[in-house]
């Protein structure tokens, strides 16, 4: 018997209130792989990433949820389950698994059972698990590319939760061809993207995007930084041509260098 097979007859046997809850058919064959959904690590003071290291965990479905109501009371416990982007229902429980060990994680899995039997929160609980279900479908289905179609000033795209979905399409927007949408909150209006390139390396993309499910407006997107305002856009810029006078500097100082090896 798997460690897996294992956990889930620990909770049968202990927790029956808990198991039927979470019952599902499992998938047939490997179960499904997700994520990384983001780089959990980043902030503000983070050095210079010198690798991105990935992990992988199997989770039975009991250890899943549990790890996703931690997440959730943790980092979204504002936020309706049932509001939450994917992006953000699989960020929840990756944070979790970040900084848990296996031992913490089932003290964790009879924590939830147990408030589970005892009917905490069933409402939330409920949200929780369609959340879950959303999130990480037992049987993966492929997801519809966009199939966009254009009407006067609209979009009508397809998506998994709610079918074909028509929008309003800005006109800076170069289209929706070839793109992967999975839920309406996700649909993204992106603008023309601007980069230099030098000696075959592409550098300083920047562009225009806007999801109007997540932002109130558009924003800039400028390589790895966060979304940006048009001042913080400008600040950028005016720090850019800084840069490009040391460059140039640098360069006149190498010359002088070269010469003097002569």
């Amino acid at each position: 018997m798997s460690e897996e097979q294992r956990a889930r007859k620990f909770v049968e046997r202990h927790f029956p209130v808990t198991a039927a809850f979470l019952a599902a058919e499992p998938a047939e064959g490997e179960p499904p792989v997700f994520g990384p959904a983001e780089v959990q690590n980043a902030h503000d003071d983070q050095p210079e990433p010198f690798v991105v290291v990935r992990v992988a965990y199997r989770l039975s479905r009991f250890e899943l949820f549990a790890a996703l109501a931690d997440g959730y009371a943790t980092t979204n416990t504002g936020a309706d389950p049932d509001d939450m982007t994917v992006q953000q229902i699989r960020s929840d429980v990756e944070a979790y698994l970040c900084g848990a060990s296996w031992r913490d994680m089932e003290d964790l899995v009879e924590t939830v059972a147990r408030q589970i039997e005892g009917g905490e929160h069933p409402e939330q609980m409920a949200a929780l698990r369609r959340a879950m279900d959303r999130a990480y479908p037992l049987h993966r289905e492929p997801e519809p590319a966009s199939d966009p179609v254009y009407g006067n000033g609209t979009v009508t795209l397809t998506t998994t939760d709610q079918g074909r979905v028509t929008e309003p399409e800005p006109e800076w927007c170069i289209g929706h061809e070839g793109q992967i949408v999975s839920y309406r909150s996700d649909i993204t209006h992106r603008g023309p993207w601007e980069a230099a390139w030098f000696m075959g390396v592409e550098f300083f993309p920047a562009g225009i995007s806007w999801a109007p499910a997540m932002e109130p407006v558009p924003v800039g997107d400028f390589w790895e930084f966060p979304p940006m305002d048009p001042g913080q856009l400008r600040e950028l810029g005016a720090l850019l041509a800084e840069q490009v006078g040391r460059v140039y500097r640098l360069a006149n100082f190498l010359d002088q260098i070269r010469r003097g090896m002569q």
